[in-house]
């Protein structure tokens, strides 16, 4: 006896959003499941009305098959084949398109093995079709044409028992030759199922709703986003193996298409600075904190602004910009980083007219959140020695006064 199976456990790809669709479609089929299996006959249930009959067919029961599976195995696979590949498609084509693929697969997966089963072995009509295979399976040839790039963490298990082979493990695949070889087996068994008694899955429900899959993400305009995510898929992993200068390209790749793109900016930014290239890097930092503030997202904004300055001396924004995440990083509590986007101004923008106001905040900030008055004073005095003529040179003098007898205090108290 010769083995070999293997599923999909996770995939290197990120998830933007929560798949609140997937998340309900899947809860649905073990609800459905637990009800068909464990209350079949409490209460009314007449689940069985579910069922798609390929020598009766009706579009209803195309569709409502999906929600109902034959063992704990079956509604395993078909859930994990649904959480794992449902939520990439559903967070990419948004859940409206997503629920289509998925309802529009398994339509056309029950369709197709009517067609096939009329044709080719009509005694087999008789049997109903359940199981959420199809739609599962369109999700496939959806998350193929969209994430052609990326790569299947999948658990296997390999027997061969002539050459004392018994393994188990996990490892990574790309996205094509998974897929390629999931497709291969469906098509092989497709052509066995035929003729050959005893064979109890419609494989040829899989094809259909692979190729429905394949042949509405192409309708909804997958090959683009699937173009420019390659790019950033590439520079992401490049990252991860310290190869700056070919992330580099790939983020600037996928950056000539997607400028938009506030995050991987940010990410670009990142690249540049592990080449030391703190020009470039300065260059996407601000682009980062520019599509962040037009997106509304000013704590995302402030993060990559804060960032900026930890990594870059001096790294400051235009005038207004600056001065507008300084205020908001004080207000946000975030002091340190406040305290720096003051001295950056200061030190860029010594002629500016808000510069004597950033001086009074930043003297505040040494006071009263970092217990430093000596800072406070010495800003304070280059207040009034550098705008001596400027609206709040007066109000410095007379805290400069204050500050002045509370040093004599503790001078007098031995501290």
């Amino acid at each position: 006896m010769y083995f070999f199976y293997y599923f999909p456990v996770g995939l290197d790809l990120r998830i933007k959003r929560p798949p609140s669709i997937t998340y309900f479609l899947s809860g649905l089929c073990a609800l459905i499941f637990i009800l068909y299996h464990q209350l079949p006959h409490t209460y009314g249930w007449r689940l069985t009305l579910l069922i798609f009959h390929p020598d009766n067919p009706s579009l209803a029961t195309s569709l409502t098959h999906i929600f109902l599976h034959a063992g704990y195995l079956h509604i395993i696979g078909n859930l994990i084949y649904l959480v794992i590949f449902g939520r990439l498609v559903e967070d990419r084509f948004g859940a409206g398109r997503f629920f289509l693929i998925f309802a529009l697969s398994a339509m056309a997966g029950a369709w197709t093995h009517t067609g096939l089963t009329s044709l080719w072995s009509p005694q087999y009509l008789r049997y109903g079709v359940i199981g959420a295979s199809g739609a599962t399976s369109g999700l496939l040839g959806a998350f193929l044409v969209r994430f052609y790039f990326g790569r299947i963490r999948v658990a296997y298990w390999i027997f061969m028992p002539l050459q004392g082979v018994n393994r188990v493990g996990r490892t990574q695949v790309p996205v094509i030759l998974g897929i390629a070889f999931w497709f291969i087996y469906q098509g092989v068994y497709t052509a066995l199922q035929y003729g050959i008694e005893g064979v109890q899955v419609a494989y040829s429900v899989h094809i259909g709703g692979f190729a429905c899959g394949v042949l509405l993400s192409l309708l909804f305009g997958a090959a683009p986003g699937a173009r420019s995510e390659a790019h950033l898929t590439k520079a992401r992993r490049y990252f991860q193996q310290a190869n700056w200068f070919a992330a580099q390209g790939e983020y600037i790749n996928y950056l000539s298409l997607r400028d938009d793109d506030a995050e991987v900016h940010a990410e670009t930014a990142r690249a540049f600075l592990c080449s030391g290239q703190t020009g470039r890097a300065r260059y996407h930092f601000s682009r980062a904190i520019e599509g962040c503030l037009a997106g509304l997202e000013r704590g995302r904004a402030e993060d990559i602004f804060a960032a900026g300055m930890k990594a870059i001396p001096g790294y400051t924004l235009p005038g207004r910009e600056h001065l507008d995440l300084a205020f908001s990083l004080e207000r946000s509590m975030k002091f340190l980083s406040a305290r720096q986007a003051y001295q950056n101004y200061i030190s860029f923008h010594p002629e500016s007219a808000e510069t004597p106001f950033v001086l009074l905040r930043l003297a505040g900030l040494q006071e009263r959140r970092f217990n430093r008055p000596r800072e406070a004073w010495s800003c304070y005095r280059n207040l009034v020695d550098f705008y001596p003529d400027d609206s709040w040179a007066d109000y410095a003098r007379a805290e400069m006064d204050r500050l002045r007898g509370k040093f004599v205090l503790l001078g007098a108290q031995g501290q």
